[in-house]
C-alpha cells in the first residue's frame, strides 16, 4: 500500500537530534589596528636584587607597625615577608596622617632628594617625584635629562602645577624606595643623597612620635 506523499516526507530520516547543537568554531579575534591601545611598550627597568634591608628600612617598618600602618614582622625576615610595595603603600599613608610634619623637614635635603629624580618609573611615584621638584620650582627637561632610566618612562619632561607645600605622603613613598633599595639598577645613588634621606626618615619618625 502506497503511503501519501505528506506521510512519505515524514518517514524521511530526520536530521539528529545532536547535529543541531554542535558547536560552532570560536572565531579568532583580529588584532587591534596600530591606532588602538598603548603602542610599543617601553622596556622597564630591571629591579634590583632582593636582601637583607639595613637598618633605616628597619627603623621605617618598626614605626609603621607601631601606627598599625603595617604588619610586625620578624625584621630579619621582613625583606621574604613584606613586599616594598606594601611597605610603600603603608609609607605613604602614613604621611597623609602627619602632614604637619613636613613643614619641619630640611629644605635642603628634601631638594638633593628632589634633584635626583624618581626612584622609580611607576607612575605614582613618578609624579610624587615630580610634584616635590614643583615645590623648588625645579625644571623637569633638566631632571629628565641626566635620569638613567629615561628610557622606561612614559612622563619624561611632563611638568606638573606648582605647589607651595611638601606632600609629605609624597616623599614618604619616595624616601620609603631609597631605603629598602628597591629602586632599579641602573640608578647610582650618591653618598650625599643617601645621608639625605636618612636624615629626613629620622626626623620624620621623631617628628611624628
Amino acid at each position: 500500500m502506497a503511503f501519501p506523499a505528506s506521510r512519505r516526507l515524514f518517514a524521511a530520516a530526520a536530521p539528529k537530534l545532536s547535529s543541531l547543537f554542535t558547536p560552532r568554531p570560536t572565531p579568532k579575534p583580529s588584532p587591534l589596528p596600530p591606532e588602538f591601545g598603548d603602542g610599543p611598550r617601553r622596556r622597564k627597568p630591571m629591579p634590583r636584587s632582593r636582601h637583607p634591608w639595613g637598618e633605616d628600612a628597619a627603623a621605617l617598618l618598626r614605626r609603621l607597625h607601631e601606627g598599625r600602618y603595617l604588619p610586625g614582622p620578624y625584621l630579619p625576615d621582613a625583606p621574604h615577608v613584606v613586599s616594598p610595595d606594601a611597605v610603600k603603600a603603608a609609607a605613604e599613608r602614613f604621611g597623609n596622617d602627619h602632614q604637619v610634619v613636613a613643614k619641619w623637614l630640611s629644605g635642603s635635603d628634601l631638594k638633593k632628594v628632589a634633584l635626583f629624580g624618581c626612584p622609580s618609573v611607576e607612575r605614582r611615584t613618578v609624579f610624587a617625584s615630580k610634584r616635590l621638584r614643583a615645590f623648588f620650582n625645579l625644571p623637569e627637561e633638566k631632571v629628565c635629562s641626566s635620569c638613567k632610566i629615561r628610557s622606561s618612562c612614559q612622563f619624561i619632561n611632563q611638568e606638573v602645577p606648582r605647589y607651595d607645600k611638601v606632600i609629605l605622603s609624597d616623599t614618604m613613598r619616595i624616601l620609603a624606595l631609597f631605603v629598602l633599595d628597591a629602586y632599579p639598577e641602573p640608578l647610582q645613588v650618591t653618598a650625599e643623597v643617601k645621608a639625605s634621606v636618612r636624615k629626613l626618615l629620622k626626623d620624620t619618625i621623631n617628628l611624628s612620635i
